[in-house]
């Protein structure tokens, strides 16, 4: 976590509280980061509360975050 993570658990905080389907953070370091999720799932189970789906903004349009060559068409 950051040196001061009141931020990122502010904003993890306020979209479980309010059921939110979707937490989107560009913030890959903390929050929608594959190796934190889980963790995170587990904390929010164990407390009660909803887990929201961490996703970047790419991932909620159906994009990827990495950048991938066009390909050709038919």
């Amino acid at each position: 976590m950051p040196t001061d993570p009141a931020g990122d658990a502010l904003h993890l905080a306020l979209a479980s509280y309010h059921k939110c389907d979707f937490l989107v953070t560009w913030n890959c370091r903390h929050l929608a980061n594959a190796n934190k999720i889980g963790h995170i799932r587990r904390v929010n189970t164990m407390l009660g509360l909803f887990v929201p789906a961490l996703v970047t903004p790419l991932e909620l349009l159906g994009g990827s975050d990495e950048s991938e060559p066009e390909r050709p068409g038919p």
